[in-house]
């Protein structure tokens, strides 16, 4: 996925996100979208009272690019499944997804699982008894070519977005398995972020 950072923005975590969405008087539900660590598809189903659908747009196998393997605080040398889906609930495209999957010590039985499912990533590893947490949590204000088009939005469009560093460890002691989540959403779900960070 190819997204840029909105000119005058960055990511901003923790306490400063909160209070930025308390500057720009963001509805409640907007400020949960963005800022919780709970599960994006069980939030969408009970904000609407309808499943989520999943659309896969990319799956691939390949190395993890420096930047992404300091996110996950792994070795660069690694291997990733790198996926990109759309989340869709009541025929809309309301959020868009990318995950980076480090491939180092997982068992060929969640590796096939994760290569077929086409279920969010976060919802696989719940439903096989992971013990699942977030953090790095950021949002962010982005452009993406891509997302604006699928949306039928004006090409400059900026969108809210949201990235965190998804952990998983089995019940018992094991492998600890990380991954990479980037959300952006659509304006429909969590609103337009302003042009410029500082207003």
């Amino acid at each position: 996925m190819d997204y840029s950072i909105a000119p005058g923005w960055k990511w901003i975590a923790d306490k400063e996100a909160a209070r930025l969405c308390e500057r720009l008087h963001m509805p409640p539900q907007c400020r949960l979208l963005l800022l919780s660590d709970g599960s994006l598809t069980n939030f969408l189903e009970a904000l609407s009272g309808s499943p989520v659908d999943v659309e896969i747009k990319n799956h691939e196998t390949r190395r993890l690019n420096k930047e992404e393997a300091a996110y996950l605080e792994v070795l660069a040398s690694h291997d990733a499944i790198i996926r990109d889906v759309w989340l869709i609930q009541n025929k809309k495209k309301l959020v868009f997804a990318h995950s980076v999957f480090p491939l180092a010590g997982l068992d060929k039985d969640l590796l096939d699982n994760i290569s077929t499912s086409i279920e969010p990533l976060g919802k696989n590893l719940t439903n096989r008894g992971l013990l699942t947490f977030k953090d790095k949590l950021g949002i962010c204000a982005v452009h993406c070519i891509d997302v604006n088009n699928a949306l039928e939005l004006a090409s400059g469009t900026i969108l809210w977005a949201k990235h965190y560093r998804l952990a998983a460890q089995a019940h018992s002691a094991g492998e600890k398995i990380t991954a990479s989540i980037t959300e952006i959403f659509s304006p429909e779900l969590a609103g337009r972020p302003p042009l410029n960070l500082e207003k």
